[in-house]
C-alpha cells in the first residue's frame, strides 16, 4: 500500500538526516537548529507511523469482529434449519420469492457467509480485499495526476518540488542564516524578508512555469534531479558542513578536505541512485514520496527556523547589528592633536615571527622606526581578536561566565585607562570594527569622540546577493563550495551611510587612502588617544607588500600571504608617521604598534606565541630601532600612554619600557577556553603552563 511505503521512506530518510555535527568562529554556513529540527521530524514521524498503526488495528479489529459475526451467523442458520448456501443464491431466492427485480439490488465485489448485507467500503479496505470502483477511482487519482500528459496536470505535480527548493534554499535557507550570523550581518533580518519573499516568489514561479513544459520521460527525469537536490542539498547544509567551521576570512586549503569531498559526492550520488531507482522499479512510492518529502522537509526546516526567530527575538540585544542608529565613524581619522598623541596601531593577527621574516625578506625594512623599541617577548590576553581588543583598552579580563553583550557592557563601563583620559580632557578617538570590540555605541558614549547618531542604511539588492552566494556555500557539493568562499567582511558591502561621516569599517586600502587623499590636519584638541585597528595579516588576504589588490590564492601555508600583506600594512603605518613628521608632531608623540593576538587559532600550545610590538616614547626621535627582550604584555599600554601624555603612570602598571629583561613576571594567555600561565621569560616554552580551562557555557 502506497501510505505504508511512504512510511518506511521516510524512516530511511529520517535516519540518514538525523546525525549532526557541531560547528566551531565567525559566520557559520551551517547553523544550530539541528535538534529542533530532529525533534520536529521525530514528532512528524511518529504522528504518520501511529496514524499507520491505527489503521492497521482497526483493519484487524474488523476482521475478527466480521469473522465472529458470521460465526454466529452460521451457528443461527445451523439452529433454524437455513440453508447452508451463502451469498448470490441466498439473496437472489429471496428476493425471487418476494417479486422483486435482481436490477434492483447491485451485488457487491464480495459477499461473506451469513452476513446480514453488503459490507461497506471502509470494511473492505479493513478486510484487505480487492476494491471497488470508487476506491479505484479514488486510488488512481494521483497515478492519473502524473499520467495526464496535459500542461496543467505536469504543473500539479511539479508543484511540491518548486515550492521545496524555492523556500528551502532561499526563503528559508537564507533567512535561517541571517538569523544564526546576526552578529556579522549589518541589518536586521526582519528587513531582508520582503526581498526573500519576492525572489524566492520569483524562483518558484519560474520552477512551476517551465517543468512542465517538458513532456514524457524527460519530465519525469528533471522532477527526479530537483528531487535528489532538495534532499542531498538539505543533508549537505544541516549536516556534512562540520568540517569547515566557520568562515573567518582565511582563503580554505580545500585539498585537505578531500575525504570530505569524497563523502559528499557518495551522499549526492546515493540519494539521486535511490531516487532513480524508485522511478523504475516503485514508481507507487516515488509519486507519493514527490508530494509528501518536500512538505516534511518544509515543516521540519520551518519550525527549526521559527526556534531561531524565537531566540532572536529574546536576545536580539546580543546582536551586533541590533541598534544600528549610532556608530563608530571616520571622523576625526586624519586629524591628531596639535600637542601630545598616544597612538595605537594593532595590526591585526601580526605575529611576532612575522616580523623576523618582513626583516628577512627587507633588509633594513624597520630602520624607518627612528626612536623605537622592538620587543621579541609581548604577549597579548588572548588569541582572537574578541576579547583581547576590549580586555586590551578596558584593562577588565574575560572570564567566560557571561555574554559577549554583557562584557562589552561591564568592560567598557569599568575601563579605568579611559576614565582618566577623558577626565584629563583627552580627545578619544577609537577606529574598530563593532562586534569584536563593542556591540552599542551606548557602551562608548561619554568615551570615544567619534561616535555618531546617525541612520545606517543597506543596499537590499547587494544583502540578497551575499545572502544567495552563502546559502549557495552551504548547500552545494563540497566540491563546489570553493566557488562560493566568501568572508564575512564581504557583508559589509551591503552598508549605505546616509550622513557625510562614513562608517568605520577595517579596510586597509580605505585606511590608506583617506590619509593619502585628506592628509594630517592638527584638530583642536590639545591632547589625543588614537586606536587604529587594521588588517595587518588577517585574511581576507587582499593586499600585496606593494599595496596592490591581489586575489587570494587558497594554500596549505598562509604565511607568505601574510607576510606580504603585513608588509603592505607597515607601509600604510610608515605613511602615517612621515606625516607626523612633517607637522611637526612625531618627536612628542607615543606611538605604540602592535597586534591584537598572534597567528593562532587552535587549542592546546606546542610552543610560545608572540605578538609583535614595537614602541616610542614620547620626546624621543631620530634614534636608531633598538631591541628589548623585557617579559611584557597589555598590562604595561596604560602606564605607557600615561607616561607619554602627561608624564606619570597615573598609578598603573609599569610602562613598556620600564620593563627589563628578567623582570619577575606572570603573565596569563588565553587560547579559545584554554588559559596559560608564563612565568618570566615567554620565549622558553618551559615556563608555559596549562592552568585551566573554561567551561563552555558563556553562551
Amino acid at each position: 500500500m502506497i501510505r505504508r511505503r511512504i512510511v518506511i521512506l521516510y524512516w530511511i530518510i529520517a535516519i540518514a538526516f538525523f546525525t549532526p555535527t557541531a560547528v566551531y568562529a565567525y559566520i557559520d554556513p551551517a547553523t544550530t537548529t539541528y535538534l529542533i529540527q530532529i525533534i520536529t521530524a521525530l514528532v512528524v514521524t511518529i504522528g504518520v507511523s501511529l496514524s499507520v498503526f491505527l489503521y492497521r488495528f482497526r483493519m484487524i479489529s474488523a476482521k475478527i469482529r466480521y469473522g465472529l459475526y458470521g460465526l454466529l451467523h452460521r451457528r443461527r442458520d445451523q439452529k433454524t434449519g437455513v440453508a447452508k448456501d451463502g451469498g448470490l443464491d441466498r439473496f437472489a431466492d429471496a428476493i425471487d420469492s418476494e417479486g422483486t427485480s435482481l436490477e434492483k439490488y447491485i451485488y457487491p465485489d464480495f459477499a461473506m457467509p451469513g452476513a446480514a448485507g453488503p459490507p461497506s467500503v471502509k470494511d473492505m479496505e479493513a478486510l484487505g480485499e480487492p476494491p471497488g470502483l470508487e476506491q479505484i477511482a479514488q486510488r488512481d487519482a494521483l497515478k492519473e495526476l502524473f499520467l495526464n500528459r496535459r500542461y496543467l496536470g505536469r504543473l500539479k505535480v511539479s508543484l511540491p518540488i518548486s515550492l521545496g527548493l524555492a523556500l528551502s534554499f532561499i526563503l528559508i535557507g537564507c533567512l535561517d542564516l541571517a538569523v544564526q550570523n546576526s552578529p556579522d550581518m549589518p541589518f536586521k533580518p526582519g528587513a531582508i524578508v520582503p526581498t526573500l519573499l519576492l525572489a524566492s516568489g520569483a524562483v518558484f514561479v519560474l520552477i512551476l512555469l517551465v517543468l512542465p513544459l517538458f513532456r514524457g520521460k524527460i519530465f519525469e527525469i528533471l522532477i527526479s534531479i530537483g528531487f535528489g537536490a532538495l534532499i542531498s542539498g538539505y543533508i549537505q547544509g544541516n549536516f556534512m558542513n562540520g568540517v569547515l567551521g566557520r568562515l573567518n576570512g582565511d582563503p580554505i586549503e580545500w585539498s585537505q578536505y578531500f575525504p570530505q569531498m569524497v563523502e559528499s559526492v557518495l551522499m549526492w550520488a546515493l540519494v539521486f541512485v535511490c531516487v532513480f531507482l524508485l522511478l523504475r522499479f516503485a514508481k507507487g512510492v516515488w509519486r507519493g514520496a514527490l508530494f509528501v518529502v518536500p512538505i516534511l522537509l518544509l515543516i521540519v526546516q520551518g519550525v527549526g527556523l521559527a526556534a531561531a526567530l524565537d531566540d532572536y527575538n529574546k536576545n536580539g540585544e546580543a546582536s551586533f547589528w541590533v541598534q544600528s542608529s549610532n556608530m563608530l565613524t571616520i571622523e576625526g581619522l586624519h586629524s591628531p592633536a596639535y600637542e601630545k598623541n598616544a597612538i595605537v596601531f594593532v595590526l591585526d593577527r601580526l605575529d611576532d615571527t612575522f616580523v623576523d621574516q618582513i626583516a628577512e625578506n627587507h633588509p633594513g625594512f624597520f630602520d624607518r622606526l627612528d626612536g623605537f623599541t622592538r620587543f621579541d617577548d609581548n604577549t597579548t590576553y588572548d588569541a582572537s581578536t574578541f576579547p583581547s581588543v576590549t580586555e586590551m583598552l578596558s584593562g577588565v579580563r574575560y572570564m567566560y561566565d557571561q555574554s559577549q553583550n554583557s562584557y562589552f557592557d561591564y568592560a567598557w563601563a569599568n575601563a579605568s585607562m579611559m576614565e582618566k583620559l577623558k577626565v584629563q580632557g583627552v580627545d578619544i578617538r577609537l577606529y574598530m570594527d563593532r562586534g569584536y570590540a563593542y556591540n552599542s555605541t551606548d557602551q562608548l558614549n561619554g568615551i570615544a569622540s567619534n561616535v555618531n547618531k546617525g541612520h545606517l542604511n543597506f543596499s537590499k539588492r547587494v544583502a540578497l546577493v551575499k545572502l544567495l552566494k552563502l546559502s549557495a556555500f552551504r548547500y552545494s557539493p563540497m566540491p563546489a563550495k570553493q566557488k562560493f568562499w566568501l568572508s564575512p567582511t564581504d557583508f559589509n558591502d551591503t552598508l549605505r551611510v546616509s550622513d557625510d561621516s562614513a562608517f568605520y569599517l577595517t579596510n586597509d586600502f580605505a585606511f590608506y587612502d583617506n590619509i593619502t587623499t585628506n592628509g594630517l590636519r592638527p584638530s583642536d584638541s590639545q591632547l589625543g588617544f588614537f586606536y587604529f585597528h587594521l588588517l595587518g595579516a588577517h585574511g581576507p588576504l587582499n593586499m600585496d607588500e606593494n599595496l596592490q589588490f591581489v586575489p587570494e590564492e587558497p594554500a596549505a601555508d598562509l604565511t607568505p600571504q601574510r607576510v606580504s600583506q603585513a608588509t603592505g600594512c607597515f607601509k600604510i603605518v610608515y605613511n602615517y608617521l612621515d606625516q607626523l613628521k612633517a607637522l611637526g608632531l612625531y618627536k612628542d608623540a607615543t606611538i605604540i604598534i602592535t597586534a591584537d593576538h598572534p597567528d593562532y587559532l587552535g587549542d592546546v600550545l606546542k610552543k610560545p606565541m608572540h605578538a609583535a610590538l614595537f614602541v616610542k616614547p614620547g620626546g624621543v626621535e631620530g634614534t636608531p630601532l633598538a631591541f628589548s627582550h623585557a617579559p611584557v604584555c597589555p598590562d604595561q599600554l596604560p602606564g605607557t600612554v600615561m607616561e607619554g601624555l602627561f608624564g606619570d603612570r597615573e598609578g598603573f602598571a609599569p610602562g613598556y619600557l620600564d620593563m627589563k629583561e628578567g623582570d619577575p613576571t606572570d603573565r596569563e594567555f588565553d587560547v579559545n577556553l584554554y588559559r596559560y600561565e608564563i612565568k618570566g621569560d615567554g620565549r622558553d616554552f618551559a615556563n608555559w603552563s596549562l592552568i585551566g580551562k573554561f567551561p563552555d557555557t558563556y553562551q
